[in-house]
């Protein structure tokens, strides 16, 4: 093919298998970033949709109370002695507060007297 030559019938044909398979690539990339997208529009949505559980404090009850209430939440707890512990509350039992997971403490749990917390803190929005 020089020139002015028209290309053959063959190299015509091929020509057009190539941009037909090249068509296809661009479709399937295409599609495919299209349902990527569809699916990362839904994660999102399905996250705003679900309720947020926020933690509310309760004055009418007893300090145990509450942070039975708090279970599995992270608290800070406020002590008699001005020391702050900050954990996960995983159980209140016995006028006692086993906190697990503390903060700047990793691998350490710790088991309060209720009676020596004075304040407790939680994320609360």
């Amino acid at each position: 093919m020089e020139g002015g030559e028209k290309p053959k019938r063959s190299e015509r044909r091929r020509a057009m298998k190539v941009l037909k398979r090249k068509g296809l690539v661009a479709g399937l990339v295409l599609m495919a970033l299209l349902l990527v997208n569809l699916f990362v529009t839904l994660q999102t949505t399905q996250a705003a949709e679900d309720p947020k559980e926020y933690v509310q404090l309760n004055t009418a009850i007893p300090l145990a109370d509450n942070l039975i209430a708090l279970k599995g939440k992270t608290v800070a707890v406020s002590l008699s002695s001005g020391q702050t512990v900050t954990g996960v509350v995983k159980e209140v039992q016995n006028n006692l507060l086993y906190l697990e997971k503390l903060s700047q403490k990793e691998f350490y749990d710790a088991l309060i007297r209720v009676d020596l917390i004075v304040a407790i803190e939680v994320r609360a929005r």
